[in-house]
């Protein structure tokens, strides 16, 4: 409904959306030229600007966590994802955006959709991806980068490295299956592309400032 009353961006928080109704909204948004994050989203928030969700919590908290800066940052984790943004603020460093693209299997904007966007954002110079285990989003990206569909430089990091095949990481979309979303895969496809790939999410502030 939101998609055909012309409102082009829908944040979904809820989690445990059934698949069906996902794909329904996907079927719908693509139909009438919309776009969501989501579900189970915190949703994004361009800081100095703009917050679409519950990122940050209060707009005071908010404000004091994310600083305004060059940095493009996407995340399949909330609590990763904001993390980040707080770390790289704790070291002067402050983001264009932050997109938190939801932890279920099916999501609207994906990694490599939102990589794009921050592509073609002239507020954006450096692009940071939070991924982990499970789906081929990071793969997506990968695949986008040897396209030559993004050009500015990608840092990224992956959760779950230690995960076994079967057992759910923190999210729904986060899981092994039949060899599939593997860490491994996500790492060598990621570093193949030309990404900067780091085993540390200590690390992300250092080496995001070094490409800055």
């Amino acid at each position: 409904r939101h998609s055909e009353a012309g409102v082009r961006l829908v944040v979904l928080i809820a989690d445990r959306v059934p698949l069906y109704d996902v794909l329904e909204i996907v079927q719908t948004a693509e139909l009438h030229g919309g776009r969501f994050l989501g579900p189970n989203t915190a949703g994004a928030i361009s800081p100095g600007k703009a917050v679409a969700g519950i990122l940050g919590g209060s707009a005071r908290s908010a404000h004091s966590w994310f600083l305004a800066g060059p940095v493009g940052l996407a995340s399949r984790s909330g609590g990763l994802g904001a993390s980040a943004g707080y770390y790289l603020g704790q070291a002067g460093i402050g983001l264009s955006t932050l997109v938190h693209v939801g932890g279920d299997a099916i999501v609207g904007l994906n990694l490599a959709e939102t990589a794009e966007l921050f592509e073609g954002d002239p507020h954006t110079r450096v692009i940071v991806l939070l991924g982990e285990i499970g789906t081929s989003q990071e793969e997506q990206v990968a695949e986008r980068m040897r396209g030559g569909f993004i050009t500015k430089p990608v840092v990224t990091f992956i959760g779950g490295r230690a995960a076994q095949a079967g057992t759910r990481y923190s999210h729904s979309g986060a899981i092994i299956e039949a060899g599939r979303g593997t860490y491994k895969s996500k790492f060598e496809a990621l570093r193949e592309a030309g990404a900067w790939v780091t085993e540390s999410f200590e690390e992300l502030p250092k080496m995001v400032r070094q490409l800055l």
